[in-house]
């Protein structure tokens, strides 16, 4: 069954960041959504399937995205690469659909390599994954993709595969192109970070996207709610999901006894410290601050991530 995005449509990219359930996007008006499936060689989202089948539910098209740590490091591409293949299967996104290499600096990736390494690395990567019957697509930043990927060696072998980030730091309800870069390839355009104010990336495709692939709608299964994530909201009116895992810092970052920066500092951690966190919330200013329980009944509080960029590697 062939399915299609149409010139102009707007979407979606979650992670563990964004709720399970992507109905509040689809009701915005997002007509496809990009979910992480995983990063590294250890790192898969656990909402991952739940994001998948929620859009599935939805009747709007899902794809995947593997978060790279391979640099310039064409070995390693291919073992990401079955690792995202892989990953996306368990999560629900098909043979056929978009599968997307999120190529960044930092939280566990280096471009500072050469550059043609890193290209090659990279279509080192999108062959594993094409090899498996999946669509390629190529996410950075306007200015990385400009600077230290070699767009042209991908769009040779890849037509129209890109899709690039570049924006103002602004809520967003649409798309202005007058941020749009001016690139060749471009097959999808992340606009914005904050998106209607419902803090998730947006996109718009500036193409239309044909995807070969049977995504029909999972099978509805009883909800045991004794099993669901829990959400709060604190007294700063921040909104808290409960969310289990370990977060390893990518540089010195402030650790306080609350969710705001003018709290008490406990310590400062040197990068690569871990810490085990058990819920995360997003603030105003966009910054996803993780909860670590400690002990006596209290927490401390660290930012993880600033809007899309990630001050560490989760595992």
């Amino acid at each position: 069954m062939t399915q299609t995005i149409e010139n102009r449509a707007y979407g979606v990219d979650v992670s563990s960041f964004n709720n399970a359930n992507v109905t509040e996007y689809t009701n915005a008006g997002a007509n496809f959504v990009l979910v992480k499936v995983s990063e590294g060689l250890d790192y898969r989202n656990p909402k991952a399937k739940a994001q998948v089948d929620s859009t599935k539910q939805n009747n709007v098209v899902p794809m995947g995205y593997h978060y790279a740590h391979f640099g310039a490091d064409s070995n390693r591409a291919v073992q990401e690469g079955n690792y995202a293949i892989s990953s996306a299967k368990l999560a629900g996104v098909v043979v056929g659909s978009f599968l997307a290499c999120d190529y960044e600096q930092g939280s566990g990736n280096e471009t500072g390599g050469d550059r043609e390494a890193n290209t090659t690395a990279i279509l080192t990567f999108l062959d594993t994954i094409v090899s498996a019957g999946y669509k390629p697509l190529l996410y950075s930043g306007a200015y990385l993709m400009k600077n230290k990927i070699n767009t042209s060696r991908i769009l040779a072998k890849y037509p129209d595969c890109l899709w690039v980030a570049a924006y103002n730091g602004k809520i967003a309800n649409d798309a202005n192109f007058g941020y749009f870069p001016s690139m060749d390839g471009v097959a999808i355009w992340q606009f914005t970070d904050n998106w209607k104010g419902l803090s998730v990336d947006s996109n718009i495709a500036v193409k239309s996207l044909k995807i070969d692939a049977n995504v029909n709608k999972p099978v509805s299964q009883p909800v045991n709610t004794s099993t669901q994530p829990k959400t709060w909201t604190d007294v700063q009116g921040m909104t808290w999901h409960e969310e289990h895992g370990t977060f390893i810092t990518g540089g010195a970052i402030n650790l306080r006894w609350g969710a705001n920066t003018q709290s008490t500092l406990i310590a400062t951690l040197p990068a690569g410290s871990e810490v085990k966190y058990n819920a995360w919330a997003r603030d105003s200013a966009g910054r996803v601050w993780l909860q670590q329980p400690r002990a006596n009944g209290h927490d401390g509080y660290l930012v993880g991530r600033v809007g899309s960029e990630a001050w560490g590697t989760f595992k």
